[in-house]
């Protein structure tokens, strides 16, 4: 049925009208259906998009022709707009692959606003944005208004992947457990002013209607309110076989009114939390309440941490990583989560009346959120573990709790003491004791890390995801970073700033001397803010005297030169890639950042260059490469940062041809994953085979 129901509603998206104007820029009117999300811009290969907004908007004609889809819409991060306002725009149609959406629409020039929202989306607004005005511009203050009315625009992206990476992330944005707690409180409350239950349960849900246009009416805020009707109706009829009845009827009607629910993460979430919160919610009260005498206390550790434990695996599906700190992470943060919410609550729907009390109530409040930040913060530093096929484990899992249920607890322990050797035996194994480089696996972009010993590291270029960078420093314990080199500005080789700072500190930065794309350059002085940032040039050195370690300056040029265009992304930029050699008391390197064939001819032809033991390969290994500079280097080792399946056709196939013809072992970040290397150049990788575990 609920197949049928998808496709009834995908061959009404499917309108050949709308299909006849993919690709072309057309006028719209629509009305927005959601709050803008600032997105940040997404890196493409060398570059970095610029930050955009987007929402969902519901689309009333295209050019002359009336027409009723919904699509999505991105546009400038500079343009302001409001949910359900009426809006008109010239706009590029694109097809796409999100499924609860006709089209995405990105806007070519400014959006003209038709008409305002109507009025109780007026209202809400200001109710929002006077909650919002409470916040000082703290990580606590930023998290009340998303976890009370899902208002995020406060938080910035580190620390909502912080609170990602530790398992709460559904605490930065407003959740059925916080309707549930909400619903609570009311219900406490309006026992002492009304005596039947029935008249409360209707005060209630009147309540939470309002609440739903407060928080917006999204198909996950509407999912929240109808599973928490279900909570309601089981916690307050006694009977936990007539809450499942209710959740069964819950899902078929979301399903009728939108049948891509069916196949929505968030909607398997939220199925999961209430079934949690109606099963498991009542057996840890039962434990709790002979250790905790207060009743609403139990209630505030045990709903958010029984929605937790049944949506473990789907998160753990979703992310391909579990971090030992989720489960004890949502216990510590359980009994802040509902003083926040209620007092939050009361905070936004006083304010417009009495400021001064909602404020006091909104820092009471963030005071409660200052703990959950700094259980966040602790947490961020326990390991995590990262799979390369998460449904394999899920597997496992499931296999393993199958037959502890059947009372097979032999079978389960030897298959459970197997998978703990294997993750024990993968955390020891990489980079190895006496490592002396690592090129991290950060996919299509550049990352190395060159061991200066007790913690301490020179690390060249940072990828383009900060996530993948920090795993891999955290991996290799790297806690100070005396010199960090940003070969040059392409966002593949310095997108990922963010990611080497955190929680590390850094002593110097070099830089390139051509300050190109200026919108790169411009963020990464920013995000590095506070440290010495000097420009190097040819014949510079550096020498690091506790290490036996050097680096010698070999290209760039102090004055620029002009250079041939070829096909890619910028051979100026990339021929200004810092190129130096490296060496330390056991091994030497040549890294080039993207330098192209005629700055490698003129290296070549400087005189500069000696046999070295390690390559590190420029430019992803693409074509455009210097053949007899391979033959005075000599190298032993070849190394290649690239990422799987890319659409750039790197690693050459004719140039590693050349690279065999040389004897030359070639090591690859797209199938070996994490590279070290260690005296006598022995490798060791961390695998991307389907039964490698990699902890971060």
């Amino acid at each position: 049925m609920g197949i049928f129901l998808i496709w009834i509603k995908q061959s009404s998206l499917e309108n050949q009208f709308l299909s006849s104007q993919f690709n072309n820029v057309v006028e719209i009117k629509a009305i927005i259906r959601s709050d803008p999300v600032l997105k940040s811009g997404k890196i493409f290969g060398s570059n970095r998009r610029a930050d955009e907004y987007s929402l969902l908007v519901k689309l009333i004609q295209i050019n002359d022709r009336k027409i009723n889809l919904p699509a999505r819409l991105k546009y400038d991060s500079n343009i302001s707009l409001q949910m359900d306002q009426y809006i008109s725009a010239k706009v590029r149609l694109i097809k796409t692959r999100e499924s609860k959406v006709a089209a995405l629409a990105v806007a070519q020039e400014s959006i003209s606003i038709l008409s305002p929202p109507r009025k109780l989306f007026h209202i809400t607004e200001v109710i929002r944005e006077n909650f919002r005005n409470h916040s000082d511009g703290s990580l606590s203050d930023s998290l009340v208004p998303g976890l009370v009315v899902g208002d995020t625009s406060l938080q910035n992206n580190e620390f909502k992947e912080q609170m990602q990476k530790v398992g709460l992330s559904h605490l930065t944005a407003v959740s059925g457990a916080n309707f549930v707690l909400v619903a609570t409180f009311l219900l406490w409350l309006l026992q002492f002013m009304v005596k039947k239950l029935k008249h409360r349960l209707i005060i209630v849900s009147l309540v939470l209607f309002l609440f739903i246009f407060l928080v917006r009416p999204t198909p996950s805020v509407l999912r929240a309110a109808v599973m928490t009707l279900v909570v309601l109706i089981a916690r307050y009829r006694g009977e936990s076989s007539r809450g499942i009845a209710s959740l069964g009827a819950a899902i078929t009607l979301l399903i009728l009114l939108d049948p891509f629910q069916a196949i929505d993460p968030g909607f398997a979430l939220s199925v999961l939390a209430t079934t949690g919160i109606l099963l498991i919610s009542p057996i840890i009260e039962s434990k709790l309440e002979n250790v905790l005498k207060l009743k609403w206390l139990v209630e505030s550790i045990a709903i958010p941490v029984s929605a937790t434990i049944l949506c473990l695996p789907v998160i753990l599906l979703l992310s391909n990583q579990f971090s030992l700190a989720t489960i004890p992470a949502n216990i510590f943060v359980a009994p802040a989560i509902a003083p926040i919410t209620v007092l939050g609550f009361l905070s936004a729907v006083i304010t417009p009346f009495i400021p001064i009390i909602g404020l006091i109530l909104f820092k009471v409040a963030s005071f409660f959120a200052n703990y959950i930040v700094l259980i966040s913060g602790v947490m961020d530093k326990f390991p995590s573990i990262h799979f390369n096929d998460t449904r394999l484990f899920i597997l496992i899992f499931i296999l393993l709790l199958a037959l502890l249920l059947q009372h097979r607890k032999k079978v389960a322990l030897v298959i459970a003491a197997l998978l703990l050797t294997q993750i024990v035996f993968v955390t020891i194994s990489w980079p190895g004791r006496d490592w002396q480089l690592a090129n991290c696996d950060v996919g299509q972009g550049d990352a190395m890390v060159i061991n200066l010993g007790r913690n301490s590291a020179i690390v060249v270029d940072t990828g383009p995801d900060s996530n993948a960078i920090d795993r891999c420093l955290r991996v290799l314990s790297i806690k100070s970073i005396p010199l960090l080199i940003l070969t040059h500005f392409h966002s593949d080789h310095v997108g990922a700033i963010l990611g080497v700072k955190k929680n590390r500190s850094i002593g110097q930065v070099w830089i390139s001397n051509l300050s190109q794309p200026i919108s790169t350059y411009e963020r990464v002085i920013k995000e590095l803010s506070g440290i010495k940032v000097r420009s190097v040039s040819k014949g510079e050195s550096y020498k690091f005297s506790n290490s036996d370690t050097s680096i010698e300056v070999l290209w760039p040029q102090a004055n620029q030169l002009n250079f041939a265009q070829l096909p890619g992304d910028g051979s100026k930029i990339n021929n200004s890639s810092i190129s130096m050699i490296l060496r330390t008391k056991y091994i030497s390197l040549f890294a080039g950042g993207d330098i192209e064939p005629e700055v490698q001819e003129l290296i070549t032809n400087s005189g500069l260059l000696s046999d070295i033991d390690i390559l590190k390969v420029s430019h992803h290994g693409s074509a455009y490469q210097y053949l007899p500079m391979l033959d005075i280097l000599k190298p032993e080792v070849a190394i290649i940062s690239v990422g799987r399946e890319n659409t750039y056709g790197h690693p050459d196939g004719e140039f590693l041809n050349e690279l065999d013809k040389r004897s030359i072992a070639v090591w690859r970040t797209d199938i070996s994953g994490g590279i070290s290397v260690a005296p006598s150049n022995k490798i060791r990788v961390t695998g991307k085979e389907w039964w490698k575990i990699k902890w971060g």
